[in-house]
């Protein structure tokens, strides 16, 4: 017997869980874009600031987000949801990627003209958003693998069924 209730039979439970999955990933974008506007992509220190606010405020409310939508679209058979979270999730590997790159040129010319007092702030800052960076990037990864692949389980039942759904015995209900 499962843990996990039954999305197929409840149907408040099913919105409730999409809303919140939703919410993790609209809610955190909306107050990162605000901290970061107006956007001045040519300003060094403002793109210093803004992977900090990214890495800080962005990276796991989202992943959380889209892991609860794979774990729906899984539970409730949506293969089309389990791509639309796979995408975002390649997304995110991608742009994570090309910002890590970006942030440590901006974090090596900084470094040139930070001050003494400021020198500590800078270095864990900077250590911090890196670290921050390289997991959410193998995390994501890990994600849109999962939300691309077809559990091993589902696979060998549509062999023996011929496509066709299978149902086990239930026990205990």
């Amino acid at each position: 017997m499962s843990v996990i209730p039954d999305l197929h039979d409840d149907a408040h439970l099913r919105r409730v869980l999409f809303a919140a999955g939703i919410l993790l990933l609209v809610i955190p974008a909306v107050q990162v874009v605000i901290q970061v506007l107006p956007l001045q992509l040519s300003n060094i220190q403002w793109r210093f600031a803004a992977a900090n606010a990214l890495s800080g405020g962005l990276l796991l409310p989202n992943f959380l987000g889209l892991t609860l939508l794979l774990t729906i679209a899984r539970r409730l058979g949506q293969p089309g949801l389990q791509r639309v979270v796979g995408i975002l999730a390649a997304l995110y590997v991608l742009g994570l990627g090309a910002s890590l790159a970006l942030f440590a040129l901006d974090a090596s010319q900084l470094k040139a003209i930070v001050s003494t007092q400021m020198a500590t702030a800078f270095r864990n800052t900077t250590l911090r958003v890196s670290m921050v960076s390289v997991l959410f990037l193998v995390s994501y990864a890990l994600l849109a693998v999962a939300a691309f692949l077809t559990p091993k389980g589902e696979v060998k039942a549509r062999r023996e069924k011929g496509g066709e759904e299978v149902v086990g015995l239930i026990v205990g209900q």
